[in-house]
């Protein structure tokens, strides 16, 4: 049997946590010298999808992460210069979040580098066929969503 043939036949969520490991770990290798690590790449990817001004709350959320692994991140990108926290002028209770001008560049860095690899890693491989994944993908997430909330209703 090929590798290619083993992987086929692996239960659905065994391959895409393999390519999601491999995924991180390729993107984590190409930007070894950010100092960014797995966690802080996807936050600061989260943050630009949700903008600045968001809560710490509303990212672990958005992240699917507990808050005590979230703030070591926050940390850490803070302590890089890459970040800045700021208590809400609504509730002082509520940290904000912003990006800071470097945070900006490493995030540009990032952004250029996940977009090589994404055009790496889909050539050729037809428009519609990755459209179709994409469509797949979101669906996927959808029906996940809807097992998490009916299975945290039951227990």
């Amino acid at each position: 049997m090929t590798e290619d043939e083993r992987f086929a036949s692996r239960p659905m969520g065994m391959r895409m946590a393999m390519i999601v490991r491999q995924w991180r770990a390729t993107i984590d290798n190409a930007i070894t010298d950010t100092g960014l690590t797995q966690s802080s790449w996807t936050v600061l990817m989260q943050l630009h999808q949700l903008g600045n001004n968001v809560s710490v709350s509303e990212l672990a959320a958005v992240q699917g992460i507990e808050l005590p692994p979230l703030m070591r991140t926050l940390t850490q990108l803070e302590n890089q210069g890459y970040l800045l926290r700021a208590t809400s002028p609504y509730d002082k209770r509520c940290r904000l979040l912003k990006l800071t001008p470097d945070g900006e560049k490493v995030l540009n860095r990032l952004k250029q580098v996940i977009e090589t690899y994404q055009a790496r890693v889909s050539q050729n491989i037809p428009a519609l066929d990755m459209e179709t994944f994409s469509q797949t993908l979101n669906h996927i997430a959808r029906n996940l969503r809807t097992i998490r909330e009916e299975d945290s209703h039951n227990n």
